[in-house]
This record gives structure tokens, sequence and C-alpha cells, in this order.
């Protein structure tokens, strides 16, 4: 049997009510941090670890973000120390984004504290729902574009 409108819109909520305090809580947790990494900052840590070799370009188009902001998330990562930027030698207006050794530990530290966060928030799931909610929310974002295999 389908979903009701009435189902379509409490998912649409949900997932909403989801993605908004997960946001409200990783921000939270940073003013708690003493480094001082926004959510941006994590959100791209945690592709670059995930990508790298990377140029900006490919990030931008990863998440979905227009080439101008991912340009300030990277300049503020370099000036930070956690991303390194070496130019193309192919092509020179290219330049590949990779993790230092700090940003390497805070990439982990960014993993770590997302397994953990994630572990925590949908514990109230039994063992079988969290592997449902798993398969159907990668199949889901997948649908989006998102590959996160």
């Amino acid at each position: 049997m389908a979903l009701s409108n009435q189902e379509f819109l409490q998912l649409n909520q949900s997932l909403f009510s989801l993605t908004h305090a997960y946001s409200l809580r990783a921000a939270r947790d940073e003013k708690k941090n003493p480094k001082g990494f926004a959510f941006s900052d994590r959100a791209v840590l945690m592709l670059i670890g995930q990508t790298a070799p990377v140029t900006a370009r490919q990030l931008s188009d990863l998440m979905h973000i227009n080439p101008g902001t991912i340009s300030q998330y990277v300049h503020s990562l370099v000036k930070k120390g956690l991303i390194q930027k070496e130019q193309d030698q192919k092509d020179r207006r290219n330049w590949w984004l990779s993790l230092t050794k700090n940003g390497q530990i805070a990439y982990e530290e960014t993993i770590t504290g997302a397994v953990a966060y994630t572990r925590n928030f949908i514990s109230t799931l039994s063992e079988k729902e969290q592997v449902t909610l798993h398969k159907l929310l990668l199949k889901a974002s997948h649908s989006l574009g998102y590959d996160w295999e």
C-alpha cells in the first residue's frame, strides 16, 4: 500500500527535523570544541578525507555547493593548516586538495565523532531497524545523486 499524502508530509517533516537537530547539535558541540571547527569545516574535511586528492570543482560538485562558497571553505582550512593545495602540473588552473598531517588528525576525530553521534541518536532503534534504516537512507541518497559507499 502506497503512503498517503499525510504520511509523505510526515516523512518530509521527520527528515527536516533530523537534519535540523543534527546541525544544531553539531553547532553546539563545535562551540565546546577548543579547536573551533565549524560544521562546514567538518563536512569538507570528511569529504576530502574520503576522496583526496580532489579539486575544489569536484568538491563543489560532490557537496552541491557553489564554487565560491567552496573556495571560502578551502581558504579557511588552508589557513588553519588542515588541507594543502598542490597545483596540477598538466593543467595549472587546477589545484589538488588533500589533508595535511593535522588535517588527517581532525578528519579522524570528525569520523569518530560522527559515528558516536549517529550511534547515539539511532540507539532507540533495534539492530534490525538500524540495518533497515541504513539500507533505506543509502537507497534514498543514491536517488538524489549521492554515493556514500
